[in-house]
């Protein structure tokens, strides 16, 4: 019958909010009816099920730390000031109903009293909850500091040219730790004795002995703990904290399993750079240059939206443009000209579907970070595309069933930096004089077929 004990615990979660709103509720209706005393009734009413609701969440409460084996350092405040929550609820209700021996109890102070426990456990047990910087992790750097909390260590990003060079200790190891250990290893908080912010502290280990064995890393204390189910009282990190990830393990257990060298790199261990992926630093940029630009001015980006045109940054913080004119169906060479307003920061600019002709590669021939460019279902014909030489970005061009003629082929040759160019559908792409030289057949997609307008869009 262990299970219904376990069943009862896990409703705490459940009946823990109703104290907070029938108490709550009652503490309002008291300032409310301060003067008027017109509504004691509802104001008991309130109490005494907040009361025996708290009671109800405390037992709850109890019962599931002693079956899912919370550490007591954990839960202590938030179990402790529980039932200082229903003692201040309960007095609260027995002095509104008139009891004479709680007549020298001060409501005010009661209330008052009732206000800080209600805060105090409820941010307790949110800690719990959802880890004890829940409320401070979006805090700046800089505030976290002026507040006196502990600022924790970047996220660890290595690159790949020279990671191999690094110590896989100091280099990779430490940093993890410092993520993800040491708020609870450290000086000032040497939990079960053991350090965890120095390689001395952690072969020297904890109260239980060292975490590490050189001779059996299989029974190595720390990657036990890790290897743990989340739920586990011993599991590491505590389950409210934020938890190794599957890379990081596998990093701690070469090392563990090395011997938990504290000198050698990387190279010097022979470890595969596959375990180190997922800590290289990601390339927001894609294949669009990586250059600094202050941002444009938004009456700038709001002038060029005015006629319909989408405007979107790179990536969030990102300078750089992508425009289309994907909704302006009537967009010509003459208003291709707002576009000079945002000459250097237009890096993805698609014409598809509009009325541009050949004489809109005299504008774009200016944008000199470009590096897609549509021009699919154009009348573009290819008069004039030589001058996009001097583009030293442009990867990509889309003439999907465009007008563009064979003449004009060779032109794109020279291009310095072209990757792909889309012709399905082009009078060049249905050409049987069209002999593209060897070096070029990876980049030219003739292709042999229409593509329907939606597939024209995504390429």
């Amino acid at each position: 019958m262990d299970f219904i004990f376990d069943l009862i615990g896990r409703f705490h979660p459940l009946i823990v909010h109703l104290p907070i709103g029938f108490l709550l509720l009652g503490l309002m209706m008291l300032v409310f009816d301060s003067k008027e005393k017109k509504h004691q009734k509802i104001i008991r009413f309130a109490f005494f099920w907040g009361t025996f609701s708290t009671l109800g969440a405390v037992i709850t409460g109890a019962v599931l730390y002693i079956r899912e084996g919370y550490a007591w350092e954990d839960i202590q405040g938030h179990l402790i000031l529980g039932v200082l929550t229903f003692v201040f609820a309960f007095f609260l209700y027995l002095k509104l109903k008139g009891f004479s021996q709680f007549n020298k109890l001060s409501q005010n102070f009661l209330g008052y009293g009732l206000v800080l426990v209600l805060i105090v456990t409820g941010h307790l047990g949110g800690n719990l909850t959802h880890g004890k910087d829940h409320l401070t992790e979006p805090l700046p750097p800089d505030l976290k500091m002026a507040l006196g909390i502990e600022v924790v260590s970047k996220k660890l990003i290595l690159l790949p040219e020279t990671h191999q060079e690094l110590s896989l200790y100091s280099g990779v190891i430490q940093p993890i730790l410092d993520q993800k250990c040491v708020s609870c290893h450290n000086p000032k908080k040497i939990k079960g004795g053991l350090l965890m912010n120095n390689y001395k502290g952690i072969m020297e280990g904890g109260e239980e002995g060292s975490i590490i064995l050189a001779l059996n890393d299989v029974e190595s204390e720390i990657l036990r703990r890790i290897h743990l189910p989340r739920e586990e009282k011993k599991h590491m990190p505590p389950k409210a904290k934020t938890q190794l990830t599957k890379a990081e393990i596998k990093i701690i257990e070469q090392w563990v399993t090395l011997g938990a060298p504290e000198k050698k790199t990387v190279s010097e261990l022979g470890l595969s750079p596959q375990l180190f992926t997922s800590f290289f630093s990601k390339d927001e940029t894609g294949i669009y240059p990586d250059i600094k630009l202050n941002p444009l001015n938004n009456s700038l980006i709001d002038s060029i939206k005015s006629i319909g045109l989408q405007v979107a940054p790179l990536y969030k913080t990102s300078p750089l443009l992508k425009i289309s004119a994907i909704n302006v169906p009537d967009f010509d060479d003459q208003k291709a000209e707002l576009l000079f307003k945002a000459l250097d920061h237009i890096v993805d600019l698609d014409l598809g579907q509009t009325q541009v002709t050949d004489a809109v590669f005299d504008l774009v021939k200016e944008f000199k970070h470009l590096t897609v460019l549509k021009l699919y279902r154009t009348s573009i014909s290819g008069n004039g595309i030589n001058k996009l030489r001097s583009l030293e970005y442009l990867k990509q061009i889309n003439l999907v069933n465009s007008n563009f003629e064979a003449p004009y082929l060779e032109d794109m040759y020279l291009f310095p930096a072209l990757e792909k160019v889309y012709l399905f559908g082009t009078p060049t792409s249905f050409s049987t004089t069209v002999e593209i030289p060897d070096q070029f057949q990876t980049i030219f997609q003739m292709g042999n077929y229409k593509l329907d307008e939606e597939a024209d869009q995504t390429l």
